[in-house]
């Protein structure tokens, strides 16, 4: 029932390992990285400004993406950051002010940027515009298996023998990623014309169109969701005793619902449409975490937050899938820079908003994911404002030119 029936281009099976192997070295990193920030800032409040600050430069790299895609084809493109990438993380662990982690996190963000954008499009190079969300739902399990087994690895790493080790595998899985591309041959797709229009440009009409406006906001809130959990959370429970290896746990089991339903949801939205599943997504998210402030024990607290991830697993396939479902053939490489920084907003906002609630409150994460209940009500209110796509693919809205149009 569930079986993809679409032939896969050959180097597919390339593009899949290299993207999971990227999403791995996040994954490996993300027990350690919040705690290892606070270590250099002595607050939790000033990690959340430090991982805002990051956000702002991967929107600044993520805005050069789309002159340097211009100018440069995707692989090599990808096989600079990657090998960058790799480099960075190796040079972690020798950091020991937040000055000399800032301007290695520069660079970090700067080959994170434009891995993330390439990747992004070698996937949709894959796809079919009728079975998009059944491929993009594929590909997130693939992603959600590594955010599995990447905290997991990168806890007990850091337990057993030391955060500076858990920060090396990540750059020998970063590297790992790099050779696969150097070896495996990936046929990449171009367009037949020029683009020449500025990005302001692509910004200014991107944001004319209300539909893609509000799938940007919706990967804003998406972000916004995993800022609360793989920021807040591990300085939440390492307040409660948690360990390295406890937090990696906790973090890994995050992923087990998107693990479960991410391809389901994509066969579902192809199916019968995708607003009604993205705004209930966003509701369940709202009342889990709710409930969840209000809860004394630390495990209950946890448990919570894993089913307020089934909301997570319909919006993150089919985010993106609404995107390429939306825009024409043409208008993809257009877009889908612009769309990207949608990522990045909410990576900026999120901590910004959850640093302030901390200032104010005095620490309180209680209030903190009360906020955070309150923004997620919020999306679900923007996605219910969605135009609908028809199911297979008829009826979609294609956009084209600033302009959008129902073709049926």
């Amino acid at each position: 029932m569930f079986k993809l029936r679409h032939k896969f281009p050959r180097h597919s099976g390339i593009v899949f390992l290299m993207s999971t192997l990227y999403t791995l070295v996040f994954a490996v990193a993300s027990p350690i990285l919040p705690l290892f920030i606070k270590s250099l800032v002595k607050s939790d409040t000033y990690v959340g400004l430090v991982i805002a600050l990051s956000s702002v430069e991967w929107i600044i790299f993520t805005i050069m993406m789309s002159y340097l895609l211009k100018r440069m084809k995707k692989v090599p493109l990808t096989k600079i950051a990657l090998a960058g990438f790799a480099l960075c993380y190796a040079i972690i662990p020798h950091v020991t002010s937040i000055w000399q982690f800032l301007l290695v996190d520069l660079f970090r963000s700067l080959f994170a940027a434009g891995a993330t954008v390439t990747m992004g499009l070698f996937i949709r190079d894959i796809a079919g515009k009728k079975n998009i969300g059944k491929v993009e739902g594929f590909y997130f399990t693939l992603f959600n298996i590594a955010w599995l087994a990447g905290p997991l690895a990168g806890g007990f790493v850091a337990g057993i023998f030391s955060q500076s080790a858990a920060f090396s595998l990540a750059a020998i899985i970063a590297a790992t990623a790099f050779c696969v591309i150097m070896v495996g041959k990936i046929k990449e797709k171009t367009n037949i014309e020029q683009d020449t229009e500025r990005f302001f440009t692509k910004i200014k009409a991107y944001f004319r169109i209300s539909n893609l406006t509000i799938i940007y906001l919706i990967g804003i809130g998406l972000a916004t969701w995993w800022v609360a959990l793989y920021t807040y959370v591990p300085l939440f429970v390492t307040e409660h005793g948690f360990t390295e290896k406890t937090v990696g746990i906790t973090l890994a089991l995050f992923t087990i619902p998107l693990i479960l339903l991410d391809f389901f949801a994509g066969w579902l939205a192809d199916r019968y449409g995708y607003r009604r599943f993205l705004s209930s997504a966003f509701l369940i998210m709202s009342i889990l975490i709710m409930v969840a402030a209000f809860t004394q024990n630390i495990y209950m607290f946890i448990g919570l937050l894993v089913a307020g991830c089934i909301g997570a697993a319909f919006i993150e396939p089919l985010h993106e899938a609404y995107f390429f479902k939306a825009v024409s053939k043409k208008s993809e490489t257009r877009f889908y820079p612009v769309f990207r920084t949608g990522y990045e907003v909410g990576y900026l906002a999120a901590p910004l908003i959850f640093s302030g609630i901390m200032f104010v409150s005095n620490g309180s994460f209680k209030a903190l994911f009360l906020v955070a209940a309150i923004m997620m009500l919020f999306f679900c209110l923007m996605a219910v404002m969605l135009k609908k796509i028809k199911k297979k693919g008829s009826g979609e809205v294609i956009i084209e030119g600033g302009s959008e149009k129902e073709v049926a």
